[in-house]
């Protein structure tokens, strides 16, 4: 039993030997000094510790450091391009030159893209437009944000919408809502005058002077109104000149086969447009043709005067 005593001793010298040898070594000695217990279980767990911690460490300084790299050779784009040294008067957008003002994908600034649906989108003074609408699209309400939002067929137009306030224009349609149509639109209607001859019968003129030439006496100004240009919907009222003298009034460019066309005096209409109302022919043997808006007027030639009724050349405009 006199080897007993000697173990304390002997474990003293081997752990001094132990600590002087991993002096070096931070890691390792971090791992003794906080290892409790054991002496040698601790000093090889926190040996093993430290070989793995080193070799993460090193594995993950490798893994961003080639993160970083890529990140820097695709800024502003994915093939690698440097940036453009000098872009001028134009503004660099990663690796392009571009020109705020006007390009839809980099719209007032970069990487702002303008989407319209139905529409190939525009850039107008930095600002996102509506370029062009696809087929079969119209933009109808002016709303960029839904784009060419109405169907339309070939050839169609977009549906008129009246609008308070909006400026009124010549186009057959209530533009500003006041139940009124075309009113007052410089030069959209023209007034025909009513004049009448014993000699030659009744004449209808977009000329005052000529109403009230030779025998003629003027009954009317401003009979009845016609459109001054062709619209859609409308067709031409021909004044065309018989043998006789006489004239009558009629859509056919032929004169009906009766008289030489002296050209189109304006445009009526087939139908009720825009507050249209009927002209009425009438026909009396010796008299010639004789026209006019009023019903009661009709009637009275047809039954005190001798005429006859033949048919409503088409609708015309009671005013400007």
């Amino acid at each position: 039993m006199r080897c007993c005593p000697a173990r304390p001793a002997l474990l003293a010298a081997l752990l001094a030997a132990l600590v002087g040898c991993g002096a070096d070594d931070s890691s390792e000695t971090e791992g003794l000094s906080g290892a409790p217990g054991d002496s040698e279980l601790d000093t090889t767990g926190a040996t093993g510790e430290g070989a793995t911690g080193q070799e993460n460490s090193s594995s993950s300084s490798s893994s961003s450091t080639g993160e970083t790299g890529d990140t820097s050779e695709t800024s502003g784009t994915s093939t690698g391009a440097a940036p453009p040294e000098d872009c001028g008067a134009l503004t660099p957008c990663g690796v392009h030159c571009v020109e705020l003002d006007s390009d839809p994908e980099n719209c007032g600034q970069c990487g702002v893209s303008c989407v319209v649906p139905n529409a190939e989108a525009g850039c107008v003074a930095g600002a996102c437009t509506i370029g062009a609408c696809l087929s079969g699209h119209g933009d109808c309400d002016g709303d960029l944000f839904n784009g060419c939002e109405q169907t339309l067929e070939p050839g169609e137009d977009c549906p008129l919408v009246c609008g308070d306030g909006a400026t009124e224009l010549c186009n057959l349609f209530d533009d500003d809502c006041d139940g009124l149509c075309d009113e007052e639109v410089q030069g959209c209607r023209q007034g025909v005058h009513r004049a009448y001859s014993p000699t030659l019968g009744h004449l209808y003129t977009l000329d005052q002077a000529e109403a009230s030439s030779g025998d003629f006496t003027l009954e009317f100004a401003n009979f009845f109104y016609l459109y001054a240009a062709p619209q859609p919907g409308l067709a031409p009222l021909y004044r065309c000149l018989l043998g006789n003298g006489k004239r009558f009034y009629t859509s056919s460019e032929s004169c009906e086969g009766a008289g030489e066309n002296e050209g189109a005096m304006g445009y009526l209409s087939g139908d009720p447009l825009c507050g249209g109302v009927p002209l009425y022919r009438l026909y009396k043997p010796g008299s010639g043709h004789f026209y006019t808006t009023s019903a009661s007027e009709r009637d009275s030639a047809v039954n005190n005067l001798g005429y006859t009724f033949e048919a409503a050349v088409g609708h015309v405009w009671a005013g400007a």
